[in-house]
């Protein structure tokens, strides 16, 4: 290829491969939204230009091609076929097609929330003083917030602005001779004011716990004294995000966790999604806080609200389950001997990983799977020669070869696989000291264990008490242990 045609060909690409606000915004969108988009731009009602729709309809073109990006004097022929590309214009014209996907969004947002759309009606009747439409206006927002079943945080703001429209469009500032509804007004917005104090109370807690940050919130304790005393389970949301608080709040008062859970328990499935996925959270890493303190109990009370959360099908959003999810209820499930429920999981739940990793994510598991099930053979077949890019899964499958080789008694594979080890982890930049440490001693004590004759009580119990005097630096020390039992025999 020519220099002059190598550089026409670089030129194009570079061209291609431009991109901006709007067209990134754009690319979020999903082919059926595209589409109301396009509705929406060509509607005179919402949009007079009609250069901004044939804007939007191009640049669309190029997102349905999969085009990470495009040319603008190719965009600009389009929209302008006889003119000149004018840079200043054409960022205007984006700028302006931008504001546009803006107001869609919105729009979007309102028409598919009732309640919202019967709100916004109740302002513009109540600012326009539309008095024919009073009755109706409110009686339909009250209807409408009345037929959702989840009254989250809000449901109570939107029963505090219904109520808060209906004091204004009555004048009660000035009937004195009527009843208002303030009673009404004030409690809609003490539960959405309490409700939302929780929340970021457990966020401010939560963030101090795990990146040492400090929050100044007003009246943490002034409200938590008087929920003490409010009855708090009358309004189960309340009661959820009260108790999630609270186990954060005070930890190591074990009833808070169990009243959250029996609360989850019972309204678990009917929280939209993202809070349910946020209070299940919640309560998981208070289970991995009492399990990482020597609290077996809670290894059971882990695998019981996965379970629970899992056949709520609460974990599996936009049909996925996220791997770090996958691989934590795996372990506990085989730490729990549930070694039949693992598997069923393992190949029940394949299908809902993401794609691009489902296929390692999925042989590591079910390797595990068979090593606790002492198929070492299948666990040889699945991990031979198989190397992670992740450096956490390219370590355990590490771990599960070394025990895979020791049980299969293939001692010289396993001294020349322990060398390799060696060596990846001397290497490799991506281990830290700290998980360099536990790894090298796996294979110090694992060759130690080759070298041991059966009955030979002094080398085993001078093995097991340095083992033990290390266990905090040795990786599945449990299992070194045990096979020094084994050799006792």
């Amino acid at each position: 290829m020519s220099e002059k045609k190598m550089s026409k060909k670089n030129n194009a690409s570079f061209r291609e491969e431009h991109s901006n606000k709007v067209y990134q915004a754009l690319r979020y969108l999903d082919s059926s939204e595209r589409k109301r988009l396009l509705k929406y731009l060509n509607s005179p009602y919402f949009n007079q230009s009609k250069i901004l729709a044939k804007l939007g309809e191009t640049l669309l073109a190029y997102i349905e091609k999969s085009r990470a990006g495009f040319d603008r004097k190719s965009v600009w022929q389009k929209i302008f076929p006889n003119e000149v590309y004018d840079d200043v214009n054409f960022r205007k014209a984006c700028s302006d097609l931008l504001k546009q996907l803006e107001g869609f969004m919105a729009q979007e947002t309102m028409a598919q929330d009732d309640t919202r759309r019967a709100i916004d009606t109740l302002d513009f009747i109540t600012r326009k003083k539309i008095e024919p439409l009073y009755n109706s206006a409110i009686r339909e927002a009250r209807s409408t917030l009345s037929r959702n079943p989840y009254q989250s945080a809000d449901y109570y703001r939107n029963g505090y602005l219904t109520e808060r429209y209906y004091y204004t469009m009555m004048d009660f500032n000035v009937k004195l001779n009527m009843r208002a509804n303030i009673e009404e007004i004030s409690y809609n917005l003490d539960l959405f004011y309490w409700i939302e104090k929780l929340k970021f109370f457990s966020a401010a807690l939560s963030h101090k716990k795990t990146g040492n940050y400090h929050y100044e919130i007003n009246f943490i304790n002034e409200i938590i004294q008087f929920l003490q005393h409010f009855p708090i389970e009358d309004i189960p949301y309340l009661a959820i995000n009260y108790y999630s608080f609270m186990t954060i709040y005070e930890d190591e008062n074990l009833e808070h966790y169990y009243n959250l859970r029996r609360m989850l328990d019972k309204y678990g499935g009917s929280i939209l999604k993202q809070e349910a996925v946020e209070l299940f959270d919640s309560a998981l890493h208070y289970c991995t806080g009492k399990i990482n303190k020597g609290n077996r109990d809670f290894l059971q009370e882990y695998f019981n609200l996965f379970e629970d959360a899992i056949k709520k099908g609460i974990f599996i959003q936009n049909g996925e389950l996220a791997i770090w999810r996958f691989n934590n209820i795996v372990a506990a499930a085989l730490r729990l001997g549930k070694l039949e429920w693992a598997e069923e999981f393992v190949e029940n739940y394949k299908q809902a990983l993401p794609l691009e990793t489902r296929e390692n994510t999925y042989t590591f598991n079910l390797a595990r799977v068979y090593l606790y099930q002492k198929k070492f053979s299948s666990v040889l077949h699945l991990l031979r020669g198989l190397e992670y890019e992740d450096i956490f899964y390219n370590l355990i499958s590490k771990v599960m070869l070394t025990i895979t080789y020791y049980e299969l008694e293939e001692n010289d594979t396993l001294d020349s696989f322990l060398e390799s080890f060696r060596v990846f982890l001397n290497r490799n930049k991506e281990v830290t000291q700290q998980y360099r440490i536990l790894h090298l001693n796996l294979i110090k004590y694992t060759r130690r264990l080759t070298r041991i004759l059966p009955g030979d009580k002094v080398a085993i119990e001078k093995l097991r008490e340095e083992i033990t005097r290390e266990k905090s630096t040795t990786v599945n020390h449990e299992w070194l242990l045990e096979k020094l039992t084994e050799l006792e025999k």
